[in-house]
């Protein structure tokens, strides 16, 4: 196992409610496992407090732009080391 930072930027951080996870995990695809899990508790915390909150969409892998250590990431069986840091970004939209 390997000791990541995950920061997530944008929509992902206010839909999820998350803007930093220090997660222990092999590769990029246990990422949306682990942080899907901390989603769902964040959620129900949240919930009691505010009855209409809707519960946001699974974080995936296709659904993200990724990068590792600064680099973009397209590989969800990359393997990842200690100290790692993943920035996990919406993809861009408009027109």
């Amino acid at each position: 196992m390997a000791k990541v930072t995950v920061k997530l930027f944008g929509v992902l951080r206010m839909d999820t409610h998350l803007a930093k996870e220090a997660l222990d995990i092999e590769k990029v695809d246990d990422l949306f496992v682990s942080l899907n899990e901390r989603v769902d508790a964040v959620y129900a915390e949240n919930k009691k407090s505010n009855p209409n909150l809707q519960h946001p969409e699974p974080l995936a892998f296709k659904h993200t732009v990724m990068f590792v250590n600064g680099e973009p990431c397209k590989n969800k069986n990359h393997a990842l080391a200690d100290g790692d840091e993943i920035w996990l970004l919406s993809p861009a939209s408009g027109g």
